[in-house]
């Protein structure tokens, strides 16, 4: 792989860490989305990021249960094959938006033991995660409409 392409693996990997999945988990999905072609075995995925397969292994399995990659298997071959799943995005992201819903519970929990009067901090964050479960599955279908 191309040094700066693999250096954007590395920076990409990073970023979804810092989103909460592992470094493994980040460093394979950050590969498919540039794989070419756009499918890759565990062995090659393993060769190109220089990765046990103690170390892919759980990885493709949490992408996998995540729905963000796909096993694929090719007729006439052993091995499954990996790719990004389509319409991956949008689902991780109305995944995060029913996630919301439990921040906007919780200040609303709050609310209801402080009362309105004290509990302005809660209010705004009650009020932020309303707008955002609201509204992000809109701008998703607008996207959708766009795309």
């Amino acid at each position: 792989m191309d040094p700066a392409l693999k250096h954007w693996v590395e920076e990409t990997a990073l970023l979804f860490e810092s989103a909460g999945l592992p470094r493994m988990a980040g460093r394979v999905l950050a590969y498919l989305l540039v794989a070419d072609p756009p499918e890759a075995s565990a062995r090659e995925i393993s060769e190109v990021l220089s990765a046990s397969k103690g170390a892919l292994s759980p990885a493709l399995n949490l992408l996998a249960r995540l729905q963000l990659v796909e096993r694929l298997r090719r007729p006439g071959e052993r091995a499954d094959r990996y790719t990004v799943r389509p319409g991956a995005w949008r689902r991780l992201l109305l995944e995060k938006a029913r996630a919301l819903a439990l921040y906007r519970e919780q200040a609303e929990k709050g609310l209801a033991l402080v009362g309105e009067a004290k509990g302005r901090r809660l209010k705004e964050m009650r009020d932020l995660y309303a707008f955002f479960e609201r509204e992000l599955p809109k701008l998703l279908e607008r996207f959708a409409e766009e795309a």
